[in-house]
């Protein structure tokens, strides 16, 4: 349970064995190569070349990008591959060359191209009768015009204009124009919104003084540039819309003609990722004309087994040279833990991993991850929830389902929920009565709290005992009992002394004077030393000062441990208001309907949201208060050269 050691190796092949090799490592999927191109100036007095294989890179992207187009217009009209059914079928699994022959077997350019064609046209369309129905907006305030602009523009005496003013302003324009414009003509066309809209025909002689009304009246004008009268045009228009969207659909049914591909398409797609990422290693290599040298990381225990590796595929052809990290090394993190522990490393990571020289928390965190999440939920109905669920899920889902990990965490965490559960009476929140085999909480909230305080001590304590231990593995002796060992004295006797002032604990009064002075003999010590690598005294004191008031901090941290008090408290509340309105129905038949469903979606939501908040305030309780005391963090997940087994599963040989 720890961090796996790594070996950095340097390798020098030939440039004829180089792609050979590479797909073998991909299948031995346990090297993770170091880009030497990073620092490639280091390097050119040796005459070394970059490795480059970007125009194959660009092909294959070029390849892959085909083949998910074609998966995505398969989805978008309703292909479904993913679904429930999909994910818990068991893999396909072959070898990497069967792999290779199946793709073979799969034409998936010609589906690209008759899907590509058919979406071509389906957008051609849809274009079409956006732009059509642009036109019919534009045409439908002159829909009762029954002559086109054509003709009235070929009119040799008059003139018209089209357009529209203010609907409150329509009779005072109308009795305008009449009585000022001779042998005129005005039709309102129609009303839209605040607007009326009109054809006026005039004499061309009265041109000014039709312009000067119309300015008046916030005439807006308009120009319709159609041969056919409008009427005519929007029948017209709305015909051709339901032609194309009809033709669409029959294009639309030509694709999803090809739905039984999707599967096959996934596949293609799965093994171009694979491909491309074989193929970018190179990316990270230098060569000469006739040899590549190639840097990587890996496992120390499998050393041998690369080396059988790369004899098995290119003989004695080559050097190998494998060295311990140094200081200096950016070593990538492989966590190994049994099976218990290994669910809550997506709890560390989550935070940060470990750096090389560090220790894995994730065994350190379990343990009062499992306590704090079950002491905010809390419910024996819930947890037994949970496990049922989580273990069906178990049971179906395949070994190597992805979010796997995450249901064998909730697995995991449903027995500390069903032993709270069981400790506090609840279960579904006191719809079901048994009684507490140790309290009810609603009952008993300061000694839940002070036992969550309590709960936080330990936890602080274990985390700076965490933090002694590294100083001292790392040789730092003084520093230990400086940061940790003062630490504990004043926190101990800060307590004890607060404890034997206020709680009046007889046992404590004859040696309160005693504990006062170790009391202040460690916060002097804090003060001292706190401030040391700090080079003038004034420094020091100042810092050692800021230091002793980092109490505060503590004080804030145990203080934060209320949150399994108040959660657990709102996980019974929450849950004893749904009972409650299920009890208000009474008996009868409107019990028997709404009573069930109220109590499944009531206490489904409960379960939810309080299982999130405890999961949310549990890996904050860890990362703050626990991580803060002697985890640093901060690196880099180890990320070989292997397979992407989305949707087959390809074997290693």
């Amino acid at each position: 349970m720890a961090i796996v050691k790594m070996n950095k190796f340097s390798l020098l092949v030939f440039e004829r064995d180089k792609d050979k090799l590479l797909k073998n490592i991909q299948d031995f999927a346990e090297v993770q190569f170091i880009d030497l191109q990073e620092n490639y100036e280091e390097y050119t007095e040796e005459g070394l070349l970059k490795v480059s294989e970007n125009k194959k890179i660009s092909h294959l992207e070029s390849q892959k990008a085909k083949v998910k187009f074609s998966i995505e217009i398969l989805q978008k009209y309703g292909a479904k591959f993913g679904g429930f059914k999909d994910i818990i079928k068991e893999k396909r699994i072959v070898s990497y060359n069967e792999f290779e022959d199946l793709i073979k077997d799969i034409n998936w350019k010609e589906i690209y191209d008759s899907i590509k064609e058919k979406e071509d046209k389906i957008n051609y369309l849809i274009n079409e009768n956006s732009k059509l129905q642009s036109d019919i907006d534009n045409l439908i305030p002159w829909r009762n015009l029954d002559i086109s602009t054509k003709e009235l523009d070929s009119l040799k005496t008059v003139k018209y204009v089209l357009g529209s003013a203010p609907k409150a302003l329509k009779e005072k324009l109308r009795e305008e124009v009449e009585s000022k414009v001779k042998e005129n003509y005005i039709e309102e066309l129609s009303e839209i919104k605040n607007d009326a809209n009109y054809l006026i025909i005039f004499k061309n002689d009265s041109i000014e003084e039709i312009n000067e009304i119309l300015k008046k009246y916030s005439f807006s004008k308009v120009n319709l540039n159609y041969d056919e009268a409008p009427y005519k045009l929007i029948d017209k228009y709305e015909k051709n819309i339901k032609e194309n969207s009809l033709q669409r659909g029959k294009l639309i049914d030509e694709i999803m003609g090809y739905k039984e591909t999707i599967e096959d398409l996934n596949i293609s797609y799965e093994y171009y990722e694979n491909e491309i990422a074989k193929i970018k290693s190179n990316n990270n290599f230098l060569k000469t004309n006739t040899m590549v040298a190639i840097e990587g990381w890996m496992p120390e225990g499998k050393k041998d087994d690369l080396v059988g590796v790369i004899k098995t595929n290119i003989g004695n052809d080559y050097y190998i040279k494998f060295t311990e990290p140094s200081e200096d090394d950016d070593v990538p993190i492989l966590l190994e833990n049994n099976g218990l522990a290994e669910p809550f490393e997506s709890i560390t990571s989550m935070y940060s991993l470990p750096k090389y020289n560090e220790i894995d928390p994730t065994p350190l965190l379990m343990p009062f991850y499992l306590l704090f999440f079950g002491m905010m939920l809390s419910d024996a109905g819930y947890g037994a929830l949970m496990l049922i669920v989580t273990a069906v899920a178990l049971k179906i889902l395949p070994k190597d389902y992805e979010n796997r990990k995450m249901i064998k965490l909730f697995f995991y965490l449903s027995f500390p929920t069903i032993l709270w559960g069981v400790l506090y009476g609840s279960y579904f929140t006191g719809a079901i009565n048994i009684p507490p085999l140790w309290l009810k909480p609603e009952e008993n909230a300061n000694l839940i709290l002070f036992v969550s305080i309590a709960f936080g001590l330990i936890h602080v304590y274990i985390g700076l005992g965490i933090k002694g231990y590294l100083l001292i593995r790392n040789g730092k002796y003084l520093d230990a009992f400086y940061d940790v060992g003062l630490w504990f004295i004043t926190l101990t006797t800060v307590i004890v002394y607060l404890a034997g002032s206020f709680a009046n604990i007889t046992a404590l009064q004859g040696s309160l004077n005693i504990i006062k002075y170790i009391m202040f003999a460690g916060m002097i010590g804090l003060i001292l030393t706190q401030g040391r690598e700090n080079k003038s005294i004034g420094a020091k004191l100042g810092a050692g000062l800021y230091g002793l008031y980092g109490i505060t901090g503590y004080i804030g941290d145990f203080v934060s441990y209320s949150r399994l008090m108040a959660l657990g408290l709102a996980t019974g509340f929450i849950g004893g208001a749904i009972n409650l309105i299920i009890d208000f129905l009474g008996g009868g038949v409107k019990a028997w309907i709404f009573g069930p469903i109220i109590f499944i979606a009531g206490h489904i939501f409960n379960l939810l949201i309080n299982a999130l908040g405890a999961y949310v305030h549990t890996s904050r309780l860890q990362y703050v208060e626990y991580f803060g005391k002697f985890y640093e963090g901060g690196g880099n997940s180890f990320d070989p050269l292997k397979y992407k087994n989305k949707y087959i599963k390809i074997k290693t040989e």
